[in-house]
């Protein structure tokens, strides 16, 4: 080689790293949308829960009043849930009269299915109860 030529084959290799970043992008972009459907997928179901357990207490405030029944608190909670959430949560509303600690209250049941997106999940179900003091003490 003379001086002020220089090496014409050393600077036509490709670089180790060449074409890395378009990898990483696609590893990195993946575990993001994944991260994001996760948080997605949690702020869906703590929706459901939410909903499902206020249309339960309502259903129990219903019951409780004096001129009413735990059935009538029971028809309240499943028409809230039908209007609410889509239609296949809410199908098992029940609701009794107990005592706890010699009061009575009017309690309201529903069982959810668990709130996943799409065909892989968790298979069972999710109860919230909510429960209300008689009025006709």
């Amino acid at each position: 080689m003379t001086a002020g030529h220089e090496d014409v084959s050393a600077s036509r290799r490709p670089a180790p790293d060449r074409g890395a970043a378009s990898v990483e992008f696609a590893l990195v972009s993946t575990l993001v949308v994944l991260l994001f459907l996760a948080a997605l997928q949690i702020g869906y179901a703590l929706h459901v829960r939410n909903t499902a357990t206020a249309h339960v207490i309502e259903g129990a405030r219903i019951g409780a009043r004096a001129d009413n029944t735990a059935a009538d608190g029971v028809a309240r909670a499943s028409d809230l849930l039908a209007t609410t959430l889509p239609g296949r949560y809410g199908t098992t509303v029940t609701g009794a009269r107990d005592s706890v600690h010699g009061t009575a209250v009017v309690r309201v049941s529903a069982t959810l299915p668990l709130p996943v997106i799409g065909p892989l999940g968790i298979p069972g179900t999710m109860t919230v109860t909510g429960q209300a003091f008689a009025e006709d003490q």
